[in-house]
């Protein structure tokens, strides 16, 4: 009885108590979040590491397309535009009625023919209109023509002129929006052409970037945030100049964009297509850049803006943008606007395009860089078609 009593002890003190086991579908499930958990951490690191190494433009601030208005334009207004600028204009000594041809009329111009660079101002304030008006010269017979819906309607004509020595002519492009990625400054420094940046002064590498470019003896911008009229749906960034700001914040803060973007040469606006209505609040800004040497590109993103005129006034070096290269992400529409710059180009035309640090825009300048070269154009800093009126 004793051994049986020991044996049943022994058995009963074998019989330890052992874990749960977990099924087949408890493992799949434990594995499934393990991975899941792994493949987040990776994502995460992915993220990080694109952010840091590869370029990437961060603090850009696009005016959308729909928000650029246009005022919808008659032919009497671009009559009266023709009218003020070359029958009463600076070079007109009086003009006269001649008989009508048909449905166009016409008129005797006494004085100079204008010159190449007036003119193309005037064609390319005409092609802001977004209007079916179009400006013919045609020099060597003395006869400017102005044509609606590809209907000549006003014919002015001039003394023949001497003939003049023909000349290329010159393009500047812009590149806005810079200074969220160094890598991007280097990519432009690559191509082959003297492209002008313009940096937002809210951006984290917009003070970096100067050295980058004085290094490389490359003139630069400030990119002037301003408001649009979709404000405050659309951000023009930190700091912006906005309506209702004073005087003496206006002017603090474009002397805090030339702080933060020292040695530029020179400002355009960031969006702004409500600000650059504004002629008063305009004159402060452009009184500031007159007062530290800078000149003054109107971007145009609204036809109705008064920067380019007031600046023209106010004796600042100045001129207008003629072109966007990339309203669209799209290597094939951009690469057709880069040609349609050259041909606005011609002969005795200074065009001024503006584009943006788009990976689709560097890489179509660079398929198109081969063909530039051979156009009888030549390609300057924005610096060289500024003037003064």
């Amino acid at each position: 009885m004793a051994s049986a009593k020991k044996t049943t002890a022994k058995k009963s003190r074998s019989k330890k108590p052992q874990p749960p086991q977990m099924t087949q579908g408890m493992r799949l499930l434990l594995a499934s979040v393990f991975l899941l958990g792994f493949v987040f951490l990776c994502l995460l690191t992915l993220v990080s590491l694109r952010d840091r190494l590869l370029p990437g433009e961060v603090f850009v601030y696009e005016e959308p397309e729909h928000e650029i208005l246009e005022k919808a334009y008659q032919y009497g207004d671009i009559y009266k535009l023709v009218e003020h600028q070359l029958m009463n204009g600076p070079q007109s000594m009086g003009w006269q009625k001649l008989p009508a041809s048909g449905t166009t009329q016409v008129r005797k111009v006494f004085g100079e023919f204008p010159s190449p660079l007036f003119l193309a101002e005037l064609s390319a304030h005409i092609d802001q209109t977004m209007s079916p008006a179009e400006l013919k010269v045609q020099r060597d017979k003395g006869l400017i023509q102005l044509y609606w819906q590809d209907q000549l309607q006003l014919e002015l004509r001039y003394s023949i002129p001497e003939p003049m020595q023909v000349e290329r002519g010159r393009i500047a492009i812009i590149m806005d929006d810079m200074g969220g990625s160094l890598a991007t400054f280097r990519k432009l420094l690559d191509l082959d052409l003297p492209v002008t940046p313009a940096i937002l002064p809210g951006t984290p590498q917009a003070t970096a970037a100067t050295s980058l470019l004085q290094s490389a003896d490359r003139e630069y911008m400030i990119h002037i945030p301003m408001q649009p009229r979709s404000y405050p749906k659309t951000d023009p960034g930190a700091n912006a100049l906005l309506l209702g700001q004073s005087d003496d914040e206006i002017r603090r803060l474009v002397r805090s964009y030339m702080k933060t973007v020292p040695g530029a040469v020179g400002g355009n606006n960031h969006m702004g297509s409500r600000y650059t209505e504004e002629a008063d609040l305009m004159r402060i800004v452009l009184d500031e850049l007159k007062q530290h040497g800078q000149f003054f590109i109107d971007s145009r993103t609204i036809g109705s803006s008064v920067a380019f005129s007031e600046a023209r006034r106010m004796g600042l070096r100045t001129a207008s943008r003629n072109i966007f290269l990339d309203n669209r992400d799209d290597v094939g529409y951009i690469r057709e606007q880069i040609r349609k710059m050259v041909r606005l180009a011609g002969s005795n035309r200074e065009i001024i395009a503006i584009c943006h640090p788009h990976k689709e825009t560097l890489e179509a300048l660079r398929l198109e860089m081969d063909w530039l070269k051979k156009q009888p154009v030549d390609f300057v800093p924005a610096s060289s078609l500024v003037h003064v009126y």
